[in-house]
């Protein structure tokens, strides 16, 4: 118990770190669910789209513009977007900061009575975008804690899901391992006490590469700004660390055994957070998914492998009309 509770402590702060800075440019944007939900559409309407879900404290741009593009030139349209909480989707000030005092006892019970919002609150908040943009149907890609999210969309909204791709995720099984405790020790460093630009980017730099990306620093450093200039925002960062902690040591392998649709489960053989084993785990709840394991790949979508990752994605979204 002591080292899971050191061990949530650490993935607290690390996620607090990645996630106050504001630039000023507009982006598209819907509103769903009492929230703005800020998004980008890469390729034409009439195109099936893949919807892209990124991970805690994790802005759109996270998803490399030469992976929608590659998607885009395959036939599809894509959407990527801010969750709730990051980016330039709404900021829920008005929610507090978690009182991990009240959550922590309630990691291991599956109960979310604590949390100013759950996974499944951002399940609707998909299900909401694609309202706005009258799309019935879409491929579900989701990293980390969006790959959390798309699972249990195609768990709850099997007639809004063409296909599901999982990457870098768990099926939530308490039984499985936490990442390893370098990784843990790295996130749990503190994040720059001030807002100067070249601090946080250095710190942004050493997070990434702590989970693992073979990024070099120039590619590093212009995925940071890019983070930052979008928004530095721990606060929200905090409470989708909430979120997921409930969520990813709550058991859902009866629910993901449940999903019928062409599944992909992603997953890189040196993942420092999220084990491979956690993938794996979550292909064998699944009947008839695929499996794929990336050589190399860590917890982060580094661009070396974007092409691997760009073909598994389009390869499960053409199995719906095999």
């Amino acid at each position: 118990m002591r080292k899971s509770t050191f061990s949530i402590k650490l993935f607290v702060l690390g996620c607090l770190a990645i996630g106050y800075f504001d630039s000023s440019a507009q982006d598209k944007s819907v509103k769903t669910n009492g929230i703005t939900i800020a998004y980008e559409s890469f390729g034409k309407k009439n195109k099936e789209t893949i919807i892209l879900i990124q991970g805690t404290g994790a802005p759109m741009t996270d998803w490399p513009v030469e992976l929608c593009q590659k998607l885009v030139h395959n036939g599809y349209r894509v959407i990527r977007f801010d969750n709730r909480d990051s980016g330039k989707s709404t900021h829920l000030d008005s929610l507090g900061q978690p009182d991990w005092a009240k959550i922590g006892p309630f990691v291991t019970t599956c109960n979310p009575a604590q949390l100013p919002y759950t996974i499944r609150d951002m399940c609707t908040d998909v299900i909401g975008l694609m309202d706005a943009l009258k799309i019935n149907k879409a491929h579900i890609a989701g990293v980390s804690m969006g790959g959390a999210i798309a699972q249990l969309i195609a768990v709850d909204y099997p007639k809004r899901v063409y296909t599901l791709t999982s990457i870098a995720a768990t099926s939530g099984n308490p039984s499985l391992p936490w990442g390893n405790e370098s990784t843990l020790k790295a996130l749990g460093t503190p994040p720059p006490s001030n807002n100067n630009i070249d601090s946080i980017t250095n710190y942004l730099v050493f997070i990434n590469k702590s989970l693992g990306s073979t990024d070099n620093d120039q590619t590093l450093r212009k995925e940071a700004l890019q983070h930052i200039h979008r928004s530095w925002y721990p606060e929200g960062t905090a409470r989708q660390a909430a979120a997921i902690l409930i969520t990813d040591r709550c058991d859902r392998r009866a629910e993901l055994a449940k999903i019928k649709l062409p599944v992909m489960v992603i997953h890189g053989d040196d993942d420092p957070l999220v084990p491979l084993i956690a993938g794996e785990d979550v292909a064998k709840s699944i009947a008839n998914s695929e499996l794929r394991i990336i050589k190399g790949m860590g917890h982060h979508i580094s661009m070396k492998f974007i092409d691997e990752l760009g073909d598994d994605i389009v390869e499960n979204a053409k199995r719906v009309h095999q």
